[in-house]
């Protein structure tokens, strides 16, 4: 495997020849789907050709229904216009005044009432009869040609999964390398030899995840939505008015009406929802060194970066001479004063294993990615021992997952998803892993041969069933009541089989409107309650059983076994989505509690034929066992 000494030199050289990749890979999928380019191009065309009459039908059906309402306003204008006209007569009569407005109002307004509801009932409704029929035909015909259209790519998007992406990245046949979904093998690896956690925190869940290695060494890409409570500020406003008394110069008495605005805010709990996205890369370099940078040249341009790294001799002096003072006096600069202040780890607290991570070609990578990246300078670097995690802004925008599974009625909008979602993904990836590929040694160190206990009570590991779970419409998950976001966290049960059975925990909030009534005081002396209106939020839980397994290896005609099994048996009737949810081939599904266990039996049968991807013998090596996962989803994928 070929490694990346130089990552923003060799982007462009990767991006061309992963973007050449995806063109045929696509290409590739077209023939073996054996589709009909050309006739599913006119059935598109010709689909387009009709859902325009049809779109024009509707807007002529739309014109004449406004016209409809405007004749009945109209008619009604003219019946009440009848009536005035009438009471003006009747008023003019008593008290013998003109009675030509009266005459004329009584005169037109009849007019136009019978006048409108003629329009209305010989012409524009039978014309919006026709059309209503008209369009509905040609809805019909759209529809028809949209079916036949979906019909011959159906063969195609049966070929898109998951895996592609991945595969695709894997034959650039580099250090980087990509792994199916975050298995038990990852989870029980990553926990013992680096102590990252099963779980994510008790506040966050985890919402998409892309796993890997870089030379052997594990990495993990993983979004989180996360939660916090803070505080949410209301106001409200009262106007009062008051009377004063007052003598003019005459002695003569005179009033005057002030008024005042009363403004008050009461400051309540609120929770808040973000995502954040970040990389953790595990590898046993530098195993005592700790620090962090964060971006210390965002938004600036090249001469406000040479002005920075002018002023950081004296910036790096006066670092060294207080950690002289009040540190362990270890501090000490980096001959190369470009690098020290644009990566910007001054907390390092291992000189001799920070100069053995980065090297001159580190030193120059690193200055490269924080004055050339097409992101700019966005990256948070944190080293705690053998961790190592990236903090990056452009990562939030990433599709990390969805998008894979693409189907369209269109092969060329196929192509277009396929494609764009597929080089984005990579540039993401790439670039998220920039700062960590900076470093040689990190591609260079290939993790120790260790013995590892893969034996687990789960199939799944937590994080991937947190994530899968997370695929499944909130409206299955969520309290009765709930007003916010969920916070799903998920529970292992027990086994059966292949199949895991889980809890589900879903956290959110109800709102309760509330009303504070706060004092100020006028300019009158007096005080007033100013009402302030706010939110209170009270948490809410619900639990929810689940069943999840792993689908990877069934061939095309058990998986669609498969899924019919789940869906013959979802209790979701007439409904939009369903209880069951999918994401790199792990499956989840929310059973009736009737069918539960036969439910589990027969999806155990099922699984039970697909070939076998990921088994190791529980003494394996890791590297070895990575390898493993690769090449065998690599035989396994188009």
């Amino acid at each position: 495997m070929k490694e990346i000494l130089a990552p923003l030199k060799e982007y462009s050289e990767y991006q061309q020849t992963f973007d050449n990749s995806v063109e045929k890979t696509f290409e590739e999928l077209v023939q073996k789907s054996h589709i009909d380019v050309e006739l599913n191009r006119a059935t598109v065309k010709k689909y387009n050709e009709a859902d325009n009459e049809y779109k024009k039908e509707k807007k002529k059906l739309k014109i004449q229904k406004g016209w409809k309402s405007f004749l009945i306003f109209l008619s009604i204008a003219g019946g009440i216009a009848t009536a005035i006209g009438a009471l003006m007569i009747y008023g003019a009569l008593k008290v013998g005044s003109s009675l030509l407005a009266g005459i004329l109002t009584t005169s037109i307004g009849p007019v136009v009432m019978v006048a409108s509801i003629l329009i209305i009932t010989l012409v524009l409704n039978k014309k919006i009869k026709s059309l209503k029929a008209s369009a509905k035909l040609l809805k019909q015909n759209a529809d028809s040609i949209l079916q036949e259209a979906w019909e011959q790519m159906a063969p195609l998007n049966k070929l898109f999964t998951s895996d592609i992406t991945n595969t695709l990245v894997n034959n650039l046949n580099t250090v980087i390398q990509l792994d199916r979904y975050y298995s038990v093998l990852h989870e029980v690896y990553l926990h013992k030899y680096f102590k990252f956690p099963y779980f994510s925190n008790d506040d966050s869940s985890t919402i998409n995840m892309v796993v890997g290695t870089i030379t052997g060494n594990p990495f993990v890409i993983t979004r989180e939505l996360e939660t916090e409570m803070g505080t949410k500020t209301y106001e409200g406003s009262m106007v009062v008015t008051w009377t004063e008394t007052r003598r003019n110069s005459d002695g003569k008495s005179y009033t005057v009406t002030h008024s005042q605005t009363l403004v008050a805010s009461v400051t309540r709990p609120c929770p808040y929802y973000d995502t954040e996205t970040f990389l953790v890369y595990c590898n046993e370099s530098a195993p005592d060194l700790n620090f962090s940078r964060k971006p210390q040249a965002q938004g600036k341009d090249d001469k406000q970066i040479e002005k920075m790294v002018r002023r950081g001799e004296k910036k790096l002096a006066k670092i060294a001479d207080k950690d002289m003072k009040h540190g362990d006096g270890s501090f000490v600069a980096m001959s190369d004063t470009e690098f020290d202040i644009l990566f910007g780890a001054f907390d390092r607290d291992n000189e001799n294993q920070f100069r053995l991570l980065f090297t001159p070609l580190a030193q120059r990578n690193i200055v490269d990615l924080v004055k050339d990246s097409p992101y700019g300078d966005d990256f948070y670097f944190i080293k705690q021992n053998k961790l190592n995690t990236i903090y990056s802004h452009h990562s939030d925008n990433w599709r990390m997952l969805a998008g894979r599974n693409i189907s369209s009625y269109s092969v060329d909008i196929a192509k277009e998803l396929f494609t764009n979602y597929n080089c984005e993904f990579f540039k993401n990836l790439y670039f998220m892993l920039a700062p960590i590929l900076s470093v040689p040694l990190y591609q260079q160190y290939k993790p120790n041969d260790m013995d590892i206990d893969l034996t687990a009570e789960t199939n799944i590991a937590a994080r991937e069933a947190e994530m899968v779970v997370n695929v499944l419409p909130e409206r299955f998950l969520e309290a009765d009541g709930s007003a916010t976001q969920i916070i799903t966290k998920v529970k292992f049960i027990s086994s059966e089989g292949q199949v895991d059975n889980i809890m589900i925990y879903a956290y959110s909030y109800s709102i309760t409107p509330r009303t504070d009534f706060v004092p100020r005081v006028a300019g009158n002396g007096r005080t007033y309650s100013v009402p302030v209106n706010w939110d209170e939020y009270n948490p809410l839980l619900k639990t929810t059983e689940a069943l999840i397994f792993d689908a990877n290896g069934l061939s095309s005609e058990k998986y669609a076994e498969l899924i019919h099994l789940l869906k013959i048996n979802d209790n979701v009737v007439g409904e939009s989505d369903s209880s069951i949810a999918e994401c790199c081939g792990v499956i989840v599904v929310i059973p009736d509690d009737k069918v539960k266990e036969e439910l589990i039996e027969k999806v155990n049968e099922i699984l039970s034929t697909k070939e076998k991807i990921n088994i190791f013998d529980n003494k394996e090596k890791f590297a070895k066992a990575v390898e493993t996962i690769v090449n065998d989803a690599n035989n396994n994928l188009i």
